[in-house]
């Protein structure tokens, strides 16, 4: 036996940062054998291969595969097997990785929450507006921009075309949203740019590129209230996001937007309506 190429049971537990009951129990269960065992003393001998499947073992114990599991794996005569258990828990914890670092950012979300109260020196019973900072995809819209009076009388005539316009092309709508193209604290109620817009898919529509955009994705300042939007309640809550925005140095990027969490039956009930205000933000710089 050349000694240079196996280890002693001591060594090899050191190597491989196990003990050596551990190692002699792989033995006894035929998981991991020493390559050389001398004859006349008894002692075990691990060669490189055999330090390699101990690391190997050691890792799959890592991620929670039974020994028995292990010594399946192990003991197969292809190598292909064993790839492809490792690759699928490199799936499985990749994919729960990305759920842990969710639920970090959920709480990090949480916590800026209550620290924005403690700030303002007030409990959650105080709480009067919901802020919350939102990440959101790429919307896919039929939209008609146009000056118009901001009431319910004026939108729901606008809504009431786009689903018009959606049914002809084929288009399942999703959201109504309005965007203010003017200053939400100033502008002219009875006349106004307004953008009326209905999210939705396009798979293979024909619908005129005139009539559809794409409302970029990315951080929106959000609250939520309920009724009917009137001027009272935006001004209230716009104000209070564009607080949020100057303690925590957030810059507006874009319109804000209104949009409607209802459906074409609630159209008639505005009572019943839940408005999310929306602003597209982007981080300032400090020194």
């Amino acid at each position: 036996m050349r000694h240079d190429q196996y280890y002693s049971i001591g060594q090899a537990s050191k190597i491989c940062g196990i003990s050596v009951q551990t190692l002699r129990f792989y033995d006894k269960i035929g998981l991991v054998n020493p390559g050389h065992i001398d004859p006349s003393t008894g002692y075990r001998y691990y060669a490189n291969s055999e330090i390699l499947v101990i690391k190997i073992v050691q890792d799959m114990k890592a991620l929670n595969f039974s020994l028995d599991e292990i010594k399946a794996a192990m003991t197969s005569d292809s190598l292909d097997g064993l790839l492809e258990k490792l690759e699928a828990k490199r799936r499985q914890t990749a994919a729960e990785i990305e759920q842990l670092a969710r639920i970090v950012e959920s709480i990090d979300k949480r916590k800026n929450q209550i620290g924005y109260l403690r700030e303002l020196g007030s409990g959650l019973k105080n709480l009067d507006v919901l802020v919350e900072l939102k990440r959101l995809p790429d919307q896919y819209i039929l939209y008609d921009r146009r000056r118009s009076a901001c009431g319910m009388e004026a939108s729901i005539v606008q809504f009431t075309e786009l689903f018009q316009k959606a049914e002809a092309c084929g288009l399942v709508p999703n959201r109504l949203l309005t965007i203010y193209h003017e200053n939400i604290m100033t502008f002219d109620r009875n006349d106004s740019d307004l953008e009326f817009c209905m999210s939705t898919d396009f798979p293979g529509a024909q619908v005129p590129e005139a009539y559809t955009r794409i409302i970029p994705g990315g951080e929106y300042i959000t609250a939520l209230y309920c009724g009917i939007p009137n001027e009272e309640s935006c001004k209230r809550v716009y104000l209070k996001l564009v607080e949020w925005m100057e303690r925590n140095h957030y810059k507006e990027s874009g319109p804000s937007m209104e949009q409607y969490l209802v459906d074409m039956a609630q159209m008639m009930k505005p009572d019943e309506f839940i408005v999310e205000l929306q602003i597209p933000v982007r981080k300032v710089l400090t020194l």
